[in-house]
This record gives structure tokens, C-alpha cells and sequence, in this order.
């Protein structure tokens, strides 16, 4: 994650500021739905080490911080990158879910950029995480169950996506619950970024 980060307000080849940051969240939100795949560094083999092992973006989470923040002990960790967003999965070995995964890509997005490109249709914002953030449910899939997702946009350039998704047979009063413990999380994260 770290490296040469483009100056504030200049723009991109292509054309302007808001064509990078939608190019950023769709690499984002592709590694996301991925999970690890491509590139990946998870290993089952190596559930006792912590999540920084794998590197990326599994750098910024901890299996007791997630744990105190969620209620939910995660086990095995793998990181991928493509381009400049780079990503962690945390899951329980020998199950798919529940999943906490987590995506950071450098960006030159400011607040209007971010609530008119990243922020979904029907998301809530959240105050005092980062220059802007929100939240948002996701609908349950085949395979698994619903999902949380907080998104924002950190003071050190940088847009950050954590997403929670639980097993197909989690109910409605779970997820309700553990939206403010993903948004604490979420603050726990932002509060460690190292500096642009």
C-alpha cells in the first residue's frame, strides 16, 4: 500500500479525477466479490499466524481486534492486490462463512466524488469515520447470507471498503446488531493507516 501517491487535484490521462475513482471502486468491488482469488496468499496451513502474514491489506487487521469488535473468531487470512487496491479476506477454516474482507485503494476522490460514485443507492451515512463514509446491507445471495458493508474515505487518501457477510441462516436482528460493531471496527482500522 505504500508508494508514489498522486498529488491532490491532478488528473488522470483519460480525462478527469472522477473516471480514476470509479476505476478504483470497480477493481475494489471486484476484489471484493473475489474474495482472494488471483494473487492470493491464504494458506490453512497457517491459521495460527496472524492476518499480516498474508500481507496487502490484511497488514491493518488483527484476529482479537476483529473478535473484541464483532463477536466472531476468524482463523485463516489471504491477501490479494490488483493494481493500486489491495485487499484481505478473513474467514473460519473449513466454512464460507461468515467473511470479513476488506479493500483500501489509494484515490484523489474528494466528498462529492465519493457520495456521487462510491456511495451505493440507498446507503445511510456514517459521521466521524473518516472525511465521509457509510453504510449499507447486502442482500443474501445463493450461497450466503446477508451482508453489512461500510465504506469511507480515510484523511490519508485513501477510499476503504470492510464487509461483513454472514451464513445463508443468519437473521435480521443479527445483522441490525452488528452494523455498529462493523462501524467500530471500521474506526479501529481508519485510526491504524499509516500516513500517505
Amino acid at each position: 500500500m505504500r508508494g508514489t501517491m498522486p498529488q491532490r487535484g491532478k488528473m488522470s490521462q483519460r480525462g478527469t479525477m472522477p473516471y480514476r475513482v470509479a476505476i478504483g471502486l470497480i477493481a475494489c468491488l471486484a476484489l471484493l466479490a473475489a474474495g482472494c482469488d488471483g494473487g492470493s496468499s491464504a494458506d490453512a496451513g497457517r491459521r495460527s499466524w496472524p492476518p499480516a502474514i498474508a500481507g496487502r491489506a490484511c497488514q491493518l487487521l488483527h484476529y482479537d481486534v476483529v473478535e473484541e469488535h464483532l463477536g466472531t473468531r476468524f482463523d485463516t487470512a489471504g491477501g490479494a492486490n490488483r493494481d493500486a487496491t489491495y485487499t484481505c479476506a478473513l474467514t473460519q477454516a473449513g466454512h464460507d462463512y461468515p467473511d470479513l474482507t476488506l479493500a483500501v485503494t489509494a484515490t484523489t476522490a474528494d466528498e462529492v466524488i465519493f457520495t456521487a460514485t462510491v456511495a451505493p443507492s440507498g446507503s445511510t451515512v456514517v459521521k466521524d469515520l473518516g472525511r465521509i463514509a457509510y453504510r449499507v446491507a447486502i442482500a443474501p445471495s445463493r450461497s450466503s447470507g446477508p451482508g453489512v458493508e461500510v465504506g469511507w474515505l480515510s484523511a490519508y487518501e485513501r477510499l476503504l471498503i470492510v464487509r461483513y457477510t454472514f451464513p445463508p441462516e443468519a437473521t435480521a436482528q443479527q445483522v441490525a446488531e452488528l452494523t455498529s460493531k462493523l462501524i467500530a471496527l471500521a474506526h479501529q482500522i481508519d485510526q491504524s493507516l499509516p500516513a500517505a
